[in-house]
Parts: C-alpha cells; sequence; structure tokens
C-alpha cells in the first residue's frame, strides 16, 4: 500500500514539473542569475490599465534584498525589512505598517524580479519586436486554482535577459501592464537610504497601523 501511495505521489509531481516549458525556464535561469548577483539594483518603470495610454504612470524604486525606496503616484515608500513607511507630502501624512505577508499572490516591490519563480506554470510564448529588442514572452498560469489572475506574460529581453514587461491578465478579463523602462545594478547607494528618518518630516502626521 505505501509503494502504491509513493508511486501516486512521484507521477503527480512529475507531471506537474512536465507541465513547464524546459526553454523558458532555462530564459528565467538567466533573468534569475543578473537579480541574484547583484547587491542592489534600481528600476524605471511604466504602468497603465487596459492600454489606456492615457493613465500610464512612471515610477522607480531602488532595492536591496528586502528594503526597498519606491516613488510612485506621488507617494514615497521606504521599506526596512520590518516597516513600511508611506510619505504622502501633499497631504504631510505618513502611514506606518508592519510587514505582512497575508496575500502572497500580491507581487510585492522586494519581489518584483523574482516573483515568478514558485507558484506558477510555465510555457513558452511569443517571440515579438518591441522599442527594437527581440522579447521572448513566457506564460505563466497560476498553480492555485483560486487565484484571481487568469495568467501573466513575461517579456524579457533576449540580449541582456532582463525583464521588459509583466502583462497580468485576471480572470475578470482586466489587463495590467509593468513595462520596465530601465534596470541599474550595483549601484553606490547611501547606507541609510533605506533608514526612515523621523526627524525629516516633523511636521508631518504619523499614523501606525
Amino acid at each position: 500500500m505505501k509503494k502504491f501511495i509513493l508511486i501516486i505521489l512521484l507521477l503527480i509531481i512529475s507531471n506537474i514539473y512536465s507541465q513547464n516549458d524546459i526553454k523558458a525556464e532555462k530564459i528565467l535561469d538567466k533573468v534569475s542569475f543578473n537579480i541574484d548577483k547583484a547587491n542592489n539594483f534600481k528600476i524605471d518603470f511604466s504602468y497603465q490599465i487596459d492600454n489606456n495610454i492615457d493613465q500610464k504612470k512612471n515610477g522607480n524604486i531602488i532595492i536591496s534584498n528586502e528594503n526597498y525606496v519606491l516613488n510612485f503616484l506621488g507617494v514615497k515608500q521606504i521599506c526596512d525589512s520590518k516597516f513600511i513607511y508611506t510619505i504622502v507630502s501633499e497631504n504631510k501624512e505618513i502611514v506606518v505598517s508592519e510587514i505582512s505577508k497575508e496575500n502572497q499572490e500580491i507581487i510585492s516591490p522586494t519581489n518584483l524580479l523574482k516573483f515568478y519563480r514558485e507558484g506558477y506554470f510555465i510555457k513558452i510564448d511569443k517571440l515579438k519586436r518591441e522599442s527594437n529588442f527581440n522579447i521572448q514572452y513566457i506564460k505563466l498560469i497560476p498553480i492555485e486554482s483560486k487565484s484571481e489572475i487568469s495568467h501573466l506574460f513575461i517579456g524579457i529581453n533576449n540580449v541582456t535577459n532582463n525583464i521588459f514587461k509583466v502583462i497580468e491578465i485576471g480572470k475578470n478579463k482586466s489587463k495590467t501592464i509593468l513595462k520596465i523602462d530601465n534596470i541599474s545594478y550595483d549601484l553606490k547607494i547611501k547606507e541609510d537610504i533605506f533608514v526612515f528618518n523621523k526627524d525629516d518630516y516633523k511636521d508631518y502626521y504619523i499614523e501606525k497601523i
């Protein structure tokens, strides 16, 4: 009986791994190599919903391990790997929240270029010419059937082995596009860049949640 159960488990595991495209995995391995060897990196990106160019928004983020500084939609976020400080200069407000792992489906800032490593079936997709680059798209299908995401496409620059674009398709047919405009690795950054200094925001209202 134990042998029978073991054989069934092996067949299930084998079936899961066989659904991943070897060629796609090799491409993603090259992307991972670039990310993993870097001490830090900066991403300049643009974000839009349903191909609406008029609502296209730009931002940037500097990441080192679990720390990051994000500038997007007029808001600055500082994460020191324990707390996230969301600074809204327009309202002179700061919200301090403890990092939570409640929703693993959300692509967190520090996981922006690494989220694809687990939780998805991987398939090779179309090769396209975009912005004068050959972009190889890879399709990711969530393993979790309850996911609100139908599938994603990751576009990889064939020359630099960097992520060029992430397209998320929801089960409700929604479409969000994150385009990586530039990636810089191993920047010279200040030691305190990921440290929130309350003295810099003396006239701000600070709320802890």
